[in-house]
């Protein structure tokens, strides 16, 4: 069973006491509320299982009390739709309706509720990702300071091995094998006669 799952036999449900009349469908819609009910219980008892937080689970116990409120036990065991307030005026079916307007305003109140935090979660998020955005390009900017740090560092050395290089030039090395090179040939001569 999923949370979805759980909305979707709670609609059923509801869906089917608002068009209740026959005393042979009552006694399902007591056993669905009841199903409705303990399906809500497991999901209480373990939120983190159906994804769910405290909000989202306390707004269903209230739709679910609503259902509860529309059927009531009769003392001969069997069930009945609670009538809105007054049953036996004549404007009866005036005041269904006004009672199914009232739950659906009551409803959409729920629902603009469930968004405005939403949008106030989102609020914060954005909140949090501009902050975080203002850290990274602070951390980018000090890494660009840093490259550019490294890079002159890099020229500097750079110009410095060329200085080196040419004050050790390689034309007096050559000079001295040369020379290294007469004096042996010179030794050898030497030693042969």
């Amino acid at each position: 069973m999923s949370s979805e799952h759980w909305l979707e036999s709670y609609e059923k449900t509801a869906n089917q006491i608002a068009e209740i009349n026959d005393s042979h469908v009552r006694p399902a819609i007591v056993a669905a509320v009841k199903k409705l009910d303990q399906q809500l219980q497991e999901m209480e008892a373990n939120p983190s299982k159906y994804v769910l937080d405290y909000k989202e689970l306390a707004r269903r116990r209230e739709l679910l009390k609503v259902l509860q409120d529309k059927i009531k036990p009769v003392f001969g065991g069997g069930t009945f739709i609670r009538p809105p307030s007054d049953a036996g005026s004549p404007t009866n079916g005036v005041q269904l309706g006004a009672f199914q307007q009232r739950q659906m305003m009551a409803e959409q109140d729920l629902l603009v509720d469930e968004i405005g935090l939403g949008v106030d979660r989102l609020h914060e998020r954005a909140v949090n990702i501009k902050d975080e955005s203002k850290l990274h390009t602070s951390l980018l900017s000090d890494m660009d300071v840093d490259v550019e740090k490294a890079m002159s560092g890099l020229e500097r050395e750079t110009r410095n091995a060329t200085e080196v290089r040419k004050k050790t030039s390689n034309c007096s090395l050559y000079g001295c094998i040369i020379l290294l090179l007469v004096v042996l040939v010179f030794l050898l001569i030497l030693g042969f006669q």
